[in-house]
């Protein structure tokens, strides 16, 4: 296995960098982006909290994949590539778990004394990905409902939330009769 391609590893040894840029290629489980301990995590969900926005997750036993290119800049390291991963949540009209891709391109600065917000922390001996991994993952959840495959009308749905038959009118709802009786017929005088 060659330096840059590493199973699990998100440390970057900034001694790889002195020769020019450095490809990193990992897959990480989630969990190690979940268990992770560093003040630099999105404040969308607390560190050691799951891959989650709402009922969207990256599910703990799921690889995240990551593809960089590390490169020693004045002051820090920039990194510049992919992140990847798979995500799952429910069906917003019939709530089966349904399954997504994303992938986020990153290009981000590490220094030693970075500004908030803007750039990661950079530790004396290596490059910590974990920050900047689980931001992109996160930022590229689904936060709006999810609309499974499954075509129209979704077998799983509740009877009084499907559709009609085609051709089928929609039963009027008793609620609006007083309002439609006030409607002008096309061709009457308003």
């Amino acid at each position: 296995m060659s330096p840059g391609d590493r199973r699990g590893s998100l440390s970057v040894p900034l001694r790889l960098l002195a020769a020019g840029p450095l490809r990193w290629s990992a897959t990480v489980s989630a969990a190690v982006l979940s268990a992770g301990d560093s003040s630099d995590a999105l404040c969308i969900a607390d560190v050691g909290d799951a891959l989650r926005i709402a009922d969207v997750e990256v599910p703990l036993d799921s690889d995240v994949g990551i593809d960089v290119v590390l490169e020693r800049i004045s002051g820090g390291v920039s990194a510049v590539g992919e992140v990847a991963a798979t995500w799952t949540g429910p069906c917003a009209r019939c709530w089966l778990p349904i399954d997504g891709q994303v992938s986020a391109a990153v290009s981000e600065v590490f220094t030693a004394e970075p500004r908030e917000g803007e750039q990661y922390a950079l530790g004396p001996e290596y490059v910590d990905l974990v920050p900047m991994v689980r931001e992109a993952v996160l930022l590229e959840l689904p936060i709006e409902a999810i609309r499974c495959p499954l075509p129209e009308p979704c077998p799983n749905l509740p009877t009084e939330l499907a559709a009609p038959p085609e051709g089928e009118a929609q039963p009027a709802d008793p609620r609006w009769a007083a309002l439609e009786a006030l409607r002008t017929q096309p061709g009457e005088p308003s």
